[in-house]
């Protein structure tokens, strides 16, 4: 190694932004010496503007590594070597995202991973909830929706493990100061975290795991509190548990149970409150290898919805437990599907039909094709008699309609345009008085002026919908978070304080969505 002195760093091939020009500035700005470690030097003024990581005022010297020790000394994580996919040179093959083993965490992973939406922007903490990644990836999600993580990542398929924080063909790399941000703000629709402990109120622990041992919360709790849907995972008991899944019979066998209970009647420490969760209207899930429950304001403690096929309530749920949990009258069975070996073939976009929305007082339909791919003449043929079934019906009571069709995300496989256009061209001269072609956000908009009525909304339909712990009025939260679910709408903080100054209640809840639909006036 050799020492130079006042050079620009340059990161771009670095997995991660991690605050180095932050780091940089407060040193040089405290009167400390800047000493950075580079790959290699390069001309003075060669670097474009737009590639400077780190600008040479703040740097006192550097320590060039010599070639034969860069995978020592700049690696892209605790195992992982210089890796292009990493760092955004290239991107590897969708087909290329590995596999996990059928065990208790991807048991877990999976049926997490049933509460993922189409545009969803989504964290996934460390440990259980990077597998949800992995599923994505196998089931085809990634694409449509937008995991991040805290160091700053968007979008790709995060690493796990050892390996985790960036991202294998990321859309993009933030500071992890500036992530926060985005956070903070509100710019999550869900995120996915681990879970040490969990109490009957439905606290949860992950900041000590013992009496003695403290390791603190790192960025759980600005995740947790700014996110209004929440799923914690965690396997039932812990070390030792041991499970059978053949994969075959779509069900799981407990063959020993953990010495460690992690629903426990006192967590060690609270890092994520119940009953805050409650009156701020979060909808908190809480999701194991054989059992998912839920915490609302209809009970004070948790609530058991969803029970493995294979497993015993009394003995392997109950017994388990240092309390008990309310029973849900309408448990169900978790689908069978999370335990075999075979893909889920999750629908991510629902069926077809529920992707035609017929507004009656207009004689509009909107046509939602968002992420459909077409592979064969089969499916082009599939997707024109489908839609015809649907709108014959409406069209032959009402006569030809004006369609609005959403193709943000579609796909027709090369070959098969004049077979599609055939298609389209059938369904125009049947059911189509106009038709108009957008993509998702245009979409939306469109939609939501034809709906921008007081029939239409149905507005004490969507506030008891919204209003999940029955209590006559909506926090802020919740109206946020339902405005952005139902409609798309991201409100900004001023907004959101103006619309519920009042309070939210159903007497002016019609007026209140009135006046954000009137953004799109």
């Amino acid at each position: 190694m050799h020492l130079l002195c006042c050079c620009i760093i340059n990161t771009t091939d670095e997995s991660l932004l991690c605050d180095q020009r932050i780091i940089a500035a407060a040193a040089a700005n405290s009167g400390g010496v800047v000493l950075a470690q580079v790959k290699r030097i390069c001309e003075t003024g060669s670097l474009p503007s737009r590639a400077v990581g780190v600008p040479g005022a703040m740097v006192d010297c550097v320590c060039v590594v010599e070639e034969s020790e860069h995978d020592v000394y700049h690696p892209m994580s605790y195992t992982k070597r210089s890796d292009p996919v990493l760092y955004g040179k290239i991107r590897s093959p969708v087909e290329d995202v590995p596999k996990m083993q059928l065990n208790e965490r991807k048991i877990i992973a999976r049926r997490a991973s049933f509460a993922l939406k189409p545009g969803k922007v989504i964290n996934l903490g460390i440990g259980l909830p990077e597998g949800i990644a992995s599923v994505a990836g196998e089931e085809g999600q990634l694409q449509y929706v937008t995991l991040t993580t805290e160091p700053g990542v968007f979008g790709g398929l995060p690493a796990s493990g050892k390996e985790f924080g960036p991202s294998s063909n990321a859309d993009a790399l933030v500071e992890m100061n500036e992530m926060f941000d985005f956070y903070d703000g509100g710019g999550l629709d869900m995120c996915f975290l681990g879970a040490a402990q969990i109490s009957p109120q439905g606290d949860v622990n992950v900041s000590r795991m013992s009496a003695e041992k403290l390791i603190g919360p790192g960025g759980f709790i600005d995740i947790s509190q700014s996110t209004r849907n929440i799923s914690f995972l965690c396997t039932f008991t812990a070390k030792g548990l041991d499970i059978d899944c053949d994969g075959a019979e779509g069900k799981i066998k407990i063959l020993k149970e953990g010495k460690i209970k992690k629903f426990v009647n006192q967590v060690y420490e609270r890092t994520f409150s119940g009953e805050e969760a409650v009156r701020r209207g979060q909808k908190v899930y809480y999701v194991t290898e054989r059992g998912v429950f839920r915490r609302t304001a209809s009970h004070d403690v948790i609530e058991l919805i969803e029970i493995a096929p294979g497993v015993d309530l009394q003995k392997e749920i109950l017994d388990q437990m240092e309390f008990e949990p309310i029973i849900s009258p309408n448990l169900k069975q978790m689908d069978e599907r999370i335990f075999r070996h075979e893909k889920m073939e999750i629908e991510l976009f629902g069926s077809l039909k529920d992707r035609v929305t017929y507004h009656e007082g207009d004689h509009v339909i909107f046509i939602d094709l968002t992420g459909i791919s077409l592979a064969s003449e089969d499916e082009v043929r599939w997707l024109g008699r489908s839609l015809d079934l649907i709108l014959h019906p409406i069209t032959k009571e009402r006569g030809p309609v004006d369609a609005i069709v959403n193709y943000d995300g579609f796909d027709c496989k090369s070959g098969l345009e004049e077979a599609y256009a055939d298609a389209v061209e059938a369904l125009s001269s049947r059911h189509y008085k106009s038709v108009k072609r957008y993509s998702f956000n245009a979409f939306r908009r469109a939609k939501l002026k034809t709906m921008a009525s007081v029939e239409a909304l149905n507005a004490k339909s969507l506030f008891r919908e919204w209003d999940e712990d029955n209590t006559g009025s909506l926090s802020p939260l919740q109206l946020r978070g339902g405005v952005r679910e139902h409609f798309g709408i991201r409100l900004k903080q001023a907004e959101l304080d103006t619309l519920c100054k009042d309070g939210v209640t159903l007497r002016n809840f019609t007026d209140i969505l009135l006046e954000v639909m009137s953004k799109f006036e």
